[in-house]
C-alpha cells in the first residue's frame, strides 16, 4: 500500500493506494500516530484508489479518530469505492465515522 500525504488548507490528507490489512496497517497507524503527535489535529482518508480494507484497517480508522477526538479535532473518510464503501457499512463504520461522497467533501467537513 502507498500512502501520499497533502495538505488542503488546515487539514492534512492521506491519500491511500493499494490494499489496507495486517500487513499494511501499521504503517497507517505510524503515520497517523506521528501526524497527531505533530500536532495535526484534521486528517481526512481519501479512499480513491483502496482496493481493500481489512479489520485491521477498520482498527487504524477507528483509533485514530478516537485520538483525534480527544484533541477536539476531526477526522472522516472520502471517496471509498463501492467495495470499501460495503465493508465500512457491514462493519457499522458508516454511522460511526464521517464517510463522504468525495475526499473534497471530507476535506470540507473536517475544515469547518
Amino acid at each position: 500500500m502507498n500512502i501520499i500525504e497533502s495538505k488542503q488548507g488546515a487539514v492534512t490528507v492521506l491519500s491511500l493506494e493499494g490494499r489496507l490489512d495486517a500487513v499494511s496497517a501499521p504503517e497507517l497507524e505510524r503515520k497517523a500516530t506521528a501526524l497527531a503527535a505533530a500536532g495535526e489535529t484534521r486528517i481526512v482518508i481519501d479512499c480513491a484508489r483502496l482496493e481493500y480494507v481489512s479489520s485491521a484497517g477498520l482498527r487504524v480508522f477507528l483509533s485514530t479518530a478516537k485520538r483525534l477526538k480527544a484533541v477536539q479535532g476531526r477526522f472522516a473518510l472520502g471517496a471509498a469505492v463501492e467495495q470499501v464503501r460495503e465493508i465500512l457499512e457491514m462493519a457499522g463504520f458508516a454511522t460511526v465515522l464521517p464517510v463522504l461522497k468525495t475526499a473534497q467533501d471530507a476535506v470540507a467537513a473536517c475544515a469547518s
